[in-house]
């Protein structure tokens, strides 16, 4: 079974489209919808029907937000 080159998704092999490059390589697409949006050059991962890596809300709740300082307006500040 193929997997969908923008998708990821495993597919029966009657369905799908599969598209061969002068260079030899194959791209596997599930449905013209993979398809439209890998031409137009979509980051598959910015979009909300892909399903995304188990792991991917784990490694952004992971990662530091940096936080500028934060300066307040007193009287003593101003001059």
């Amino acid at each position: 079974m193929p997997a969908c080159s923008f998708c990821k998704k495993q597919y029966t092999e009657p369905r799908g489209l599969t598209i061969f490059t002068f260079d030899g390589k194959s791209i596997h697409y599930c449905s013209s919808k993979c398809k439209r949006n890998a031409k137009l050059k979509r980051d598959p991962k910015k979009t909300n029907w892909v399903k995304k890596d188990p792991d991917y809300k784990k490694k952004i709740e992971r990662s530091p937000k940096k936080k500028g300082k934060r300066v307040l307006n007193t009287k003593s500040n101003k001059k």
